[in-house]
């Protein structure tokens, strides 16, 4: 049997982490919620908000598919 090294799907995940991503760094700048933060409180939250909605929508996908 042959090791897959490379999953199929890779890309896909690696795309819509970086549209996760991109839409936290939107929603940061925009929301007057976060208007207050300094930059570096900032920069963290976008990460935070952009790793916990891309384990959710992994954990989702994993379940709908599965």
């Amino acid at each position: 049997m042959k090791a897959e090294l490379f999953n199929q799907y890779a890309l896909h995940w690696a795309g819509g982490f970086l549209l996760i991503y991109v839409l936290a760094q939107l929603l940061v700048a925009k929301h007057p919620r976060f208007q207050f933060l300094s930059p570096i409180q900032k920069s963290v939250l976008v990460k935070l908000i952009a790793i916990g909605g891309f384990g959710l929508a992994y954990v989702l996908v994993q379940f709908v598919i599965a």
